[in-house]
């Protein structure tokens, strides 16, 4: 076995999986991420701050791809031959896939989906960037059509279709700063890094023991011990006015 660290664009790796290079795990738990989690994760990715790393098995020749990876991902059903399986980080990948999904686009079977992507993502809601506010959230998909200037996420990473939505809404009488401000996502999104750790030609005890290793070395900060650390940092300095 060898392991591996790689640092490359977070759209190519998603294009991996849409190419059926990668999948997920099999026997990992089933899509959980709510709104609010989604909403986060954008908000990273806006303002280019990490978004975690992923963890890749490559298995050796004995592993059957086909009884230990699943075939779909978010919103992507995969068509290719997996050389990869994604052991952590599959709630994120998928997030950005259902993320960029346009309402015309297909939507998988309602009954093949999680109850989390049910409550998230099978309606008529949709995630748009909002100039407004200069953030991302959900709306109904038909506020997308309405008088407010509302860029749906998808749109970000399809070049042709952003201009076209960008062309149509000067034309209304968008202003030049929110236009800006959306150029500034779609560059954002499209450089966003992703780490990846790959265990290459490895076997299910390989990566099972490497696994345990890398997602339980060393117990991580909470928010609470974050805040008490850094407490000294907003208290008043003695002698001064707060």
């Amino acid at each position: 076995m060898r392991i591996s660290q790689n640092t490359g664009f977070l759209i190519d790796v998603l294009r991996s999986a849409g190419e059926g290079k990668l999948v997920p795990a099999a026997f990992q738990r089933p899509y959980v991420w709510s709104k609010e989690d989604v909403v986060a994760f954008w908000t990273s990715l806006l303002r280019k701050w990490p978004t975690g790393s992923m963890l890749i098995w490559e298995p050796d020749a004995s592993v059957d791809m086909n009884r230990v990876g699943r075939t779909r991902i978010g919103p992507i059903e995969s068509e290719g031959n997996a050389t990869g399986i994604i052991l952590d980080g599959q709630n994120r990948l998928a997030s950005f896939a259902w993320s960029l999904r346009l309402p015309e686009d297909p939507m998988p079977k309602i009954d093949s989906l999680s109850l989390a992507e049910r409550v998230t993502w099978a309606n008529r809601e949709i995630l748009v960037l909002d100039p407004e506010v200069r953030a991302a959230r959900f709306v109904n998909q038909d506020e997308i059509y309405g008088d407010r200037l509302l860029l749906p996420a998808g749109l970000v990473v399809d070049i042709p279709k952003f201009w076209k939505f960008v062309r149509k809404r000067l034309e209304q009488g968008a202003s030049d700063q929110h236009v800006n401000w959306f150029d500034e996502c779609g560059n954002a999104i499209r450089e966003a890094r992703c780490a990846t750790v790959v265990l290459e030609r490895a076997s299910p005890a390989d990566a099972l023991e490497a696994f345990r290793h890398i997602a339980r070395a060393g117990v991580p900060m909470s928010e609470q011990d974050f805040e008490a650390a850094l407490a000294f940092a907003f208290e008043p300095t003695a002698g001064c006015s707060p």
